[in-house]
């Protein structure tokens, strides 16, 4: 189950703002057809109330059930933006739409049993009602913030299968994705880094696979790790996912192969997938090397066939490993 799309969360002055006009011109709609002034102010609390109630409603529905997600983005969600934030946000964003429906309640009461200051009832309620949204100020800000970041999140299926591209930076792995993909991946700049992630895709007759460029995960301590590099590692332990491991050997990407070779060897102990060694950049210069399964030039397409038939292959016997362990 992938991100829904969360649109744009108003600020406490935009609902404020709207909630009032709504009441005024309903108001000045009653005036001049002369209704009582009972009915007035009570329809004005009442239009100011389902307007704030509508607005708070429709921020927690943009949001996921939090509840209801898969693993895999309930963690995207915590590395991003944090779960436990998120939901004592909402939360108070429903609270307030109880209270204010129940302090209208009230209100309304109290103008049938008055039959003078009407008006200052209403206003009372008004400023009752402007003190709770402005109390929702933090919570709000930080809902539109979070749907920036969490908006930016690729649209992952963890349905179909996942070839997952890694490796160091500067290996060419974006180049990989781009190459291998049915038309244009999208290229996703994530919260937290300038760094980008990059998801395609291909089909091969009916059958969708998806292809995705974490960003350039560093040989370093898990503790040590920034959150897009935690998202990497989480990406690939997915099961239905195999690696692609992509290597330098001619080192221009800017780290020696020791290094290289220590952070596959890491990843191989730390995650039990099916993997491809590749070994990009042959266009620059062929270095031979035991551990590789496959040689490419992503920027010439050298031997992409090759590794196309490679990558089939692993994820049909990965999809009848997965089946058998059912």
């Amino acid at each position: 189950m992938a991100l829904q799309k969360i649109p744009y969360i108003p600020n406490e002055t935009e609902i404020i703002d709207f909630a009032f006009k709504k009441a005024s011109k309903k108001a000045n709609i009653q005036y001049n057809s002369g209704t009582r002034m009972f009915i007035i102010e009570s329809d004005m609390i009442t239009a100011v109330t389902n307007y704030i109630s509508k607005m708070l409603s429709y921020i927690v529905q943009s949001y996921p059930d939090l509840d209801g997600l898969s693993e895999f983005y309930t963690r995207l969600i915590d590395l991003t933006v944090g779960v436990d934030r998120l939901k004592v946000s909402l939360s108070r964003i429903s609270t307030a739409n109880k209270t204010i429906k129940k302090l209208s309640r009230g209100y309304i009461k109290d103008l049938k049993k008055r039959g003078t200051n009407r008006e200052g009832i209403r206003k009372e309620f008004y400023g009752r009602s402007v003190s709770i949204i402005n109390g929702l100020s933090n919570d709000l800000y930080f809902l539109n913030e979070a749907r920036k970041k969490l908006n930016k999140i690729p649209d992952i299926n963890l349905d179909e299968p996942i070839i997952i591209v890694t490796g160091y930076p500067n290996v060419g792995k974006s180049t990989v994705v781009n190459i291998i993909s049915t038309g244009r991946p999208t290229i996703a700049s994530y919260p937290f880094t300038t760094k980008e992630i990059v998801a395609g895709h291909f089909y091969n007759g009916r059958d969708r696979y998806q292809v995705v460029d974490v960003p350039g995960i560093l040989d370093r301590l898990d503790s040590r790790r920034n959150n897009m590099e935690r998202l990497a590692f989480l990406a690939i332990e997915q099961a239905n996912s195999i690696i692609l491991f992509i290597l330098d050997l001619t080192e221009t990407c800017g780290y020696t192969v020791t290094e290289q070779i220590k952070l596959l060897n890491e990843i191989k102990q730390n995650f039990d997938r099916p993997m491809i060694t590749v070994a990009n950049k042959t266009d620059i210069k062929r270095v031979d090397s035991d551990i590789v399964d496959i040689f490419i030039s992503a920027k010439t397409g050298d031997n992409i066939s090759e590794l196309m038939e490679k990558i089939l292959l692993l994820v049909k016997k990965n999809n009848k490993n997965i089946k058998k362990g059912r």
